[in-house]
């Protein structure tokens, strides 16, 4: 595995998709991530808010999942990063009916998860 210098959450979530689409060909389109941020500011970024909100997004809800049986959930975090008091309720609410959850640091975690779920 070629070794990159990962800086922030964007590139630690690409970095794993990148992986996920180049080594695990069987399971190509089981790995998805939610449009759950916009980071938009201004009058824009009011509106597009709005319009996530009216189309249920939800705050909390984590960036992507394994389309698997359970449901796998996926939370990037770079750094020191912490899940948030509402994607703690959402994790909370998920672990009650059998989903499963995993924080994701680092290119390494993101392979070890995929290949534990896909027998990779």
């Amino acid at each position: 595995m070629e070794s990159q210098i990962i800086k922030n959450e964007i590139q630690l979530q690409a970095a794993c998709a990148i992986w996920f689409q180049n080594n695990m060909r069987e399971q190509r389109g089981l790995f998805r991530r939610v449009k759950n941020e916009t980071g938009l500011k201004g009058d824009y970024g009011r509106r597009i808010g709005a319009e996530n909100r009216t189309t249920g997004i939800v705050a909390g809800t984590w960036d992507s999942f394994f389309m698997c049986e359970p449901i796998v959930w996926i939370e990037f975090k770079f750094g020191n990063g912490s899940l948030s008091p509402v994607q703690r309720d959402f994790a909370e609410i998920g672990k009650k009916i059998g989903w499963r959850f995993h924080v994701i640091r680092t290119l390494e975690d993101f392979i070890t998860i995929s290949k534990i779920y896909f027998n990779g």
